[in-house]
């Protein structure tokens, strides 16, 4: 069967100052649409790979703008739900140089966090489909989510397709404490994981070695596969910040006991927000396309550095994009 990746979220409409100015100078605002689940689908299906999102949207004139960025990417919007109520909104006042980004959340009581778990129809979405992915955003939308993506991962695992998760862990939405007991809940089902050395600290209390990045993560990655078998991939990045203006990037990919990792890469950035989506994108592309272990992580580590430059939520980054900057690197104009 043809391989099919179902993404499970909530759409946002996220507005920000134009000209990385703070709200309080706005005049206006930038529109665009995107959501974690919603990113990595709208860059798998980029990517080439066939794509569905299940969500909920108000049946207005926003919510149907939501659905068409996504159908824009040829992703399969038959069974978004449409009905009363309000788009969930974030505002975003991005950073440059010194001064770092915010992000301001509004929404509480939105048309998915009211969901209630019969709204979902898992054997209609789940037919056909080959991976599932979600991020520790949706459940920290409240309990009645939570319970939907358990329902759906459980669901998935009945019927052998593979569970990808991010932790994705947001402050503004739920404690450590909550994450923890989702993420200790649905583990035994998970067989690529996103987690960083924070997850494993804060979250998942793990006690963490001393060392680099690459002897903690090996560390961690071998302890939590131990304890949960089922895990076949375990990825994070690791990130420097030398301005909000510009990082450098190392990702790292865990599987068969081994762990690969990436060239650093510094950069400038446009845009940072979904940076981390369009790495767990390519993530997935690559183990959807069966491809090495140390193809998966330079590929995905290159794919996050290139939506650094586009502006807005998803990266816009073809395949080709990638394999050419992957190989080359910055070249001049294409003529």
């Amino acid at each position: 069967m043809e391989p099919k990746i179902l993404g499970f979220g909530e759409l946002l409409l996220r507005l920000n100052p134009p000209h990385y100015q703070k709200i309080q100078q706005a005049s206006q605002f930038q529109v665009n649409y995107g959501g974690a689940e919603a990113n990595v689908l709208m860059s798998l299906s980029n990517f080439g790979h066939q794509t569905k999102f299940v969500t909920k949207v108000p049946q207005h004139q926003v919510g149907k703008c939501a659905i068409k960025q996504l159908a824009s990417f040829d992703v399969d919007t038959s069974e978004i739900i449409q009905s009363e109520g309000r788009l969930g909104i974030y505002f975003l006042e991005q950073g440059n140089g010194p001064r770092t980004s915010e992000v301001i959340y509004d929404r509480t009581h939105s048309c998915f966090a009211q969901a209630e778990v019969s709204d979902f129809d898992y054997e209609k979405m789940l037919t056909g489909v080959t991976h599932l992915c979600l991020s520790g955003i949706t459940p920290a939308l409240g309990t009645s989510v939570a319970k939907s993506c358990y329902q759906l991962i459980v669901e998935a695992k009945k019927r052998q397709i593979f569970v990808s998760y991010d932790s994705n862990y947001r402050a503004k939405l739920w404690s450590h404490q909550e994450a923890k007991q989702f993420l200790e809940m649905i583990l035994p089902y998970v067989d690529a994981a996103f987690l960083g050395v924070a997850d494993f600290q804060y979250i998942l209390q793990y006690a963490v070695p001393e060392g680099t990045i690459e002897t903690q993560l090996t560390a961690l990655y071998q302890e939590l596969v131990h304890n949960y078998p089922n895990i076949h991939y375990l990825a994070s990045t690791k990130r420097t910040v030398h301005s909000m203006s510009e990082n450098s990037l190392q990702s790292l990919l865990y599987t068969q006991g081994e762990l690969y990792i990436s060239p650093e890469q510094r950069f400038q950035i446009l845009d940072r927000v979904g940076g981390g989506d369009a790495f767990t994108a390519g993530v997935l592309h690559g183990i959807v396309s069966e491809s090495s272990p140390q193809k998966i992580v330079e590929f995905a580590n290159c794919a996050s550095i290139l939506k650094h430059s586009i502006a807005g939520d998803v990266n816009l980054a073809t395949r080709e994009d990638v394999e050419a900057f992957w190989q080359h690197g910055t070249q001049t104009i294409k003529r």
